[in-house]
């Protein structure tokens, strides 16, 4: 997929109204600072000062375009960013320039750090020779689900269901309260419909066949140790070639290729939105014709 035609999956009313709120969360009251900017046109570059992958574009134009700042990207969505690098300029009078800053950096930040994570992911499991997909899980940060979400894409990963609407996923908290996995199923199934698929968590080769009689298009095998779960899954396969199988549970980036096998149809890795390194950008100021680069933090 084109990381730059990811943009057009962002609704621009929604990303309007996610950039206000965060520009609202950091300056609620008075801007004391704009006193000291004053308002005078000024213009900064933005630096990337670590490696990885530019991930938010999106976002960061709509923070400025809010400000009535102008921005021009030096690099395309998705690029490997090799420090120090100069990704974009931005225009615009100064205090609002500033009033963007922290909240376009930190929200860079962390996509790209998402992004870079995912990416990391997906070549591990392309080294090992396995081709099903690599995904994110509903473990978003509260209010950032949608840039969390779209940095997975960007990465070249899947983003899993979005949100509860997206797959009726029928975990072991819903088998307890359903009185079984047969009963959870059903309910999930009827609930379902057509429209949607009905995934169930299990943690046993029995509950994965029950799981599977009892209509599941996929089924998800919760930390599984590599040596239980490929043959878990071969048997499960041999039964109902027909249902998906999902990896998930104690997964990382480096005993990924530990998981991938010619059973297994997804892996799905929480911490490509929870533990994910934020990348360094800096934006910098400049009123001379050519912008300094600044130092990076290792170098």
């Amino acid at each position: 997929m084109d990381a730059e035609g990811l943009a057009l999956l962002l609704p621009p009313v929604t990303l309007a109204a996610l950039v206000d709120s965060w520009l609202r969360e950091d300056c609620p009251g008075l801007n004391y600072a704009a006193l000291v900017s004053g308002a005078g046109p000024s213009q900064a570059v933005l630096w990337a000062k670590s490696p990885g992958v530019l991930a938010g574009r999106p976002f960061f134009d709509a923070i400025f375009t809010q400000l009535n700042c102008q921005v021009s990207w030096f690099l395309p969505e998705g690029s490997k960013l090799v420090p120090v690098a100069r990704v974009a300029e931005v225009r615009g009078p100064a205090h609002c320039l500033l009033l963007g800053e922290r909240v376009a950096l930190n929200m860079l930040a962390r996509c790209s750090g998402i992004a870079s994570a995912a990416a990391a992911a997906v070549e591990a499991t392309r080294g090992a020779g396995w081709t099903g997909h690599v995904a994110g899980t509903r473990k978003t940060t509260p209010g950032f689900r949608l840039v969390e979400k779209y940095g997975l894409l960007v990465g070249g990963a899947a983003s899993h269901r979005y949100d509860l609407g997206g797959l009726v996923m029928v975990k072991d908290n819903h088998v307890v309260a359903a009185g079984g996995v047969e009963k959870a199923v059903r309910a999930a199934r009827q609930a379902a419909d057509f429209a949607l698929k009905v995934e169930v968590e299990c943690g046993s080769l029995q509950e994965a066949v029950q799981a599977a009689e009892a209509g599941a298009d996929l089924v998800l095998l919760d930390n599984f140790k590599p040596e239980e779960l490929h043959p878990t899954a071969a048997a499960l396969k041999t039964q109902f070639p027909s249902v998906a199988v999902e990896a998930s549970g104690g997964i990382t980036l480096d005993n990924l290729p530990q998981f991938c096998g010619p059973h297994i149809d997804v892996i799905s890795m929480g911490m490509l939105t929870q533990a994910a390194p934020a990348l360094d950008f800096s934006l910098k100021l400049f009123a001379e014709e050519v912008a300094p680069v600044p130092k990076t933090r290792w170098s």
